[in-house]
């Protein structure tokens, strides 16, 4: 039985998604600010953490689904479950409200987060 057919398919199908995977973009756009202390990370991977994004009209999305903000809490609870580590990473665009923020926060602790961790722009080129 010959195999290079087979052989030339998987390798196909692999270049495929290898070059498709690096013209994903991601669903929501946010432009993070500049200069954020950044709380205490510990340089873990990102994927065990529980991902909230707010843009600069107020929407919440947790893991890059869009959430109410009376739904805030029970969405981060269902998610953390999910976390071993309770990690909670948290991206917003530098002209969202500090308010918006504060509920953020408020959320995740009421939910369970053991971490709270701000993402924000390292690039030197602003």
């Amino acid at each position: 039985m010959d195999m290079g057919p087979l052989l030339d398919c998987v390798l196909q199908l692999l270049i495929f998604f290898m070059l498709s995977t690096t013209f994903m973009s991601p669903k929501v756009s946010i432009a993070l600010p500049d200069e954020i202390e950044k709380s205490q990370s510990d340089g873990t991977a990102k994927n065990d953490s529980v991902r909230i994004s707010a843009d600069k009209d107020g929407r919440i999305f947790v893991n890059q689904k869009e959430v109410e903000p009376n739904q805030l809490e029970q969405k981060l609870r269902e998610a953390l479950k999910k976390s071993p580590e309770r990690k909670v990473l948290y991206y917003a665009d530098k002209n969202s409200s500090y308010g918006l923020y504060m509920k953020v926060v408020n959320a995740a602790r009421k939910a369970g987060a053991k971490k709270f961790d701000q993402a924000h722009d390292t690039r030197e080129n602003k």
